[in-house]
């Protein structure tokens, strides 16, 4: 059967918009738009209409607006936010500032397909790439943190197995370890202790919290997963640390953690800050410093090493 002539493939509507197929397959998963009807070996096609709304929406984000609103919103009101900025279509240089905008949705999409294929050196490249043009904070905050949420929620939808989340854990923990050992090697500001407690085997929050720590200069001993409270005190006395940082993943013991937390804090005495991070610390304990973000957690280091 022949095809319409009225229905454009991702390639296409690529082309024209300039936005990513990775971008518009994520947008469409996220946000339901753009909608595609789908060819009997399952490629996607588009609508005329479809290239017409995207060029709106592409304007609309090159103006500030966040892709959740802009891709909810109807045609109307997307030509009014246009005209009222003073640009009543959209020109070539908002579809290139668009077409940056969500990259990151496009990164994670491409890692995510990597993982899918076991396909660690590309994998690998991409990630060093996005590492180099992001710095750490960024490469941290913007794709690391969403990528992990995203293969936590593939996995428990069951589109990826245990299997590539163990695959891509690993791949992504030897890239932290590699950035931040040799920063911490160097580095002559406060000496922290990374750690979790028993039961903990979850590191990569660890890792990512090294990487932003060596960063601004701090010496690290990094202690890893599952460590009783009094071999994390007699590291701390032994490297004369000043302070304990621990990590730690939703779904744990509770009763367990805050034991611990109990006993970690008995041997550390009143004191010794222990700075605490990951969902399994929400709601925050006593006695903890509690932080969701990680820029949050170099201010404190910062200030720490300023008093």
């Amino acid at each position: 059967m022949t095809k319409p002539v009225n229905l454009m493939s991702i390639g296409a509507l690529s082309k024209a918009t300039g936005i990513p197929a990775d971008t518009l397959r994520t947008w469409e998963r996220r946000y339901g738009f753009p909608g595609a009807e789908r060819t009997g070996s399952g490629h996607r096609r588009y609508a005329l209409h479809t290239l017409e709304r995207l060029k709106l929406v592409s304007a609309a984000l090159a103006l500030g607006h966040r892709p959740s609103t802009a891709l909810n919103a109807d045609e109307a009101i997307l030509r009014d936010w246009i005209a009222a900025a003073g640009n009543a279509t959209p020109s070539p240089r908002a579809q290139r500032v668009e077409s940056s905008e969500p990259e990151p949705l496009g990164t994670i999409e491409r890692w995510l397909e990597h993982v899918a294929r076991f396909e660690g050196r590309a994998f690998d490249r991409e990630m060093r790439a996005a590492l180099a043009d992001l710095g750490a904070m960024r490469f941290l905050d913007q794709l690391v943190g969403p990528f992990l949420q995203e293969l936590g929620a593939r996995w428990a939808n069951g589109s990826l197995g245990v299997r590539h989340e163990h695959f891509a854990s690993e791949r992504l923990r030897e890239l932290l370890v590699r950035q931040w050992r040799p920063l911490s090697d160097a580095s002559t500001g406060p000496v922290l202790v990374l750690a979790t407690l028993p039961g903990e085997q979850h590191v990569l929050g660890l890792h990512m919290a090294a990487l932003a720590l060596a960063q601004h200069n701090a010496r690290l001993v990094f202690l890893g997963a599952d460590v009783p409270p009094s071999e994390i005190a007699r590291a701390l006395a032994h490297h004369s640390a000043e302070a304990v940082a621990l990590s730690a993943a939703a779904g744990g013991d509770r009763a367990r953690l805050e034991r611990d937390v109990i006993a970690l804090r008995a041997e550390l005495g009143p004191d010794v800050p222990i700075v605490a991070g990951g969902d399994g610390f929400q709601p925050s304990l006593p006695t903890l410093i509690t932080m969701q973000r990680l820029r949050d957690l170099v201010a404190w280091l910062i200030a720490a090493a300023r008093g």
